[in-house]
């Protein structure tokens, strides 16, 4: 089970990156796809928050339940539930950024000074394309908990 969930990361690593390649090629493009902030409020505050509701050793049994194999069906719905908040969480933090970003977009958005735009507008996107992968490994993480549930029964 744990092959098979982390082959299917590897294969979405693969695929971000080939469509960066094809975008456009060079290895100075991939730092453009990471945003500290949005990186920050997309990631980060959202695990922060699961923390403060779940605690740390929530957290920690949420994350490693999958991979147990004495996990009683509690702890799976336990972390099934995690997950789902998390996932709930994560695009609503989405929002923020991208809320942001744009109301700095449109504040700024001068003919004289086009300078802001881009960071702001990249800010937005990238918060989403944040979401986007962490919802693909959230989706992958319940499945796989959700097969080795069915395994169990």
């Amino acid at each position: 089970m744990i092959f098979n969930w982390l082959f299917s990361l590897v294969a979405i690593g693969m695929s971000t990156l080939l469509t960066i390649s094809f975008a456009r090629p060079g290895l100075a493009t991939y730092g453009a796809y990471f945003d500290l902030y949005a990186f920050i409020i997309t990631v980060i505050f959202p695990l922060i928050f699961q923390g403060a509701l779940f605690s740390l050793s929530g957290l920690k049994a949420a994350f490693t339940a999958g991979f147990k194999k004495n996990a009683s069906l509690q702890d799976l719905e336990k972390a099934q539930f995690f997950f789902s908040s998390y996932r709930k969480i994560i695009w609503l933090s989405v929002l923020l950024p991208a809320i942001i970003g744009t109301v700095a977009i449109l504040r700024w958005l001068t003919p004289d000074d086009y300078t802001l735009l881009g960071p702001n507008f990249a800010m937005t996107l990238m918060s989403l394309l944040y979401a986007v992968i962490i919802q693909a490994v959230v989706t992958l993480f319940r499945h796989f908990k959700k097969a080795d549930t069915r395994i169990k029964s």
